[in-house]
């Protein structure tokens, strides 16, 4: 009790005044200045050469407990001199003021009069080593995401096959009552709804086929030219300017607008699939004849039974026409061979307009459907 006593009483006491230290400091010239610190900071002058060397005043913090020795003792001080002021690891030493650059008279300053810290090497951390590209738990983390990916796929994929079985029966009928009553743009809408729903059943059965052709033909109908093949080649050909570039320019309603053919077409000759359409224009400024490269119509202009060339109903798009060269100017109209497609059905083929005079043209023309149909 009484030891407690005695140390709370010392905490109000004046601390006792500290003891005298003396100084030591080397003036730049190699002179010394020696006497003791006091509570302020001092200048006194060198005994040499007059400069004032700067003092550090007493120290006023206590100083630290020695430490306990470690079995990796620290390295060495870099940079202890004379005139410390205390022990820590910063070591600051007494410097003259306004000392030059080299002194006045020409010696070589001492070694060590700049202030040094104490450095303490840290030992190199050694870098990790990478762990193996593929673990355990990798590989479970891909195979779920792989299982979960076919999962999201095989439900997107049901979902379309699912959606395309409901699509195929509907908008099969509603295409081909819109074509018995005459609306070919909703039968080429819902016809192609069909169309690309058994495209992705995979259907190729008969009734998939059907829906194929007649989305098809609902399409030419549909986009048919706005104007006769004359009307249009005749405005094409007359807007044309004296050395204007091929091909010519069209106009924005008849480029890749459908036409129906029903003519005779004869190879060109080349061995290939060109083919010319044997119904030549005859217009003011030129004539025109038309010419395609299929291969669809190609095998429906083949006639193994007789040596004549063969009547071929067809659809194609336009595709350019050429400037009028030569005496007398001709012009080439050329078709979209990638396009062109060979007509099937009679029900389409008289709802646009082209029925038969009699009966035997009636017959003739079914006929020649149907053969088509067989060669396609």
């Amino acid at each position: 009790m009484a030891g407690w006593l005695s140390r709370t009483t010392s905490l109000f006491q004046k601390p006792p005044p500290p003891l005298p230290e003396p100084y030591e400091v080397e003036c730049d010239c190699g002179g010394k200045v020696v006497g003791q610190r006091a509570a302020n900071y001092q200048k006194p002058t060198c005994p040499n050469c007059t400069r004032p060397v700067f003092v550090l005043p007493l120290n006023v913090y206590p100083r630290p407990m020695p430490k306990s020795p470690s079995k990796n003792p620290s390295p060495k001080k870099v940079g202890e001199s004379k005139g410390t002021s205390s022990s820590t690891n910063t070591v600051v030493q007494d410097i003259p003021v306004n000392s030059p650059t080299k002194p006045a008279n020409g010696k070589k300053p001492v070694a060590g009069r700049a202030a040094a810290v104490s450095v303490e090497t840290e030992p190199e951390q050694l870098r990790e080593p990478r762990g193996p590209l593929i673990t355990p738990l990798r590989l479970v983390s891909a195979a779920i995401i792989l299982v979960s990916v076919l999962t999201i796929s095989g439900l997107v994929q049901r979902h379309r096959i699912e959606s395309a079985k409901a699509t195929v029966a509907a908008s099969a009928d509603a295409g081909m009552a819109a074509i018995k009553d005459g609306d070919f743009s909703k039968a080429a809408k819902e016809l192609e709804k069909a169309r690309l729903a058994v495209d992705v059943l995979g259907r190729k059965d008969q009734t998939a086929d059907e829906i194929r052709r007649f989305s098809r033909e609902a399409t030419a109908i549909a986009n048919l030219a706005a104007s006769s093949l004359t009307e249009f080649l005749d405005d094409t050909i007359a807007n044309a300017k004296s050395g204007q570039a091929e091909p010519l320019r069209m106009a924005s309603l008849d480029k890749n607008a459908w036409v129906i053919f029903d003519a005779t077409v004869i190879p060109a000759g080349d061995g290939g699939n060109l083919l010319i359409v044997d119904s030549p224009i005859y217009l003011k400024k030129a004539s025109v004849e038309i010419e395609i490269e299929s291969a669809a119509i190609s095998r429906a202009a083949r006639s193994p039974e007789s040596g004549e060339n063969p009547r071929v109903i067809f659809a194609a798009q336009l595709e350019q026409v050429s400037v009028p060269k030569g005496e007398p100017p001709k012009s080439v109209l050329t078709l979209n061979g990638k396009t062109a497609f060979v007509w099937t059905s009679y029900d389409t083929y008289t709802a646009i307009g082209y029925r038969p005079h009699d009966a035997e043209s009636e017959q003739q023309t079914k006929a020649l459907l149907d053969r088509q149909l067989e060669i396609r």
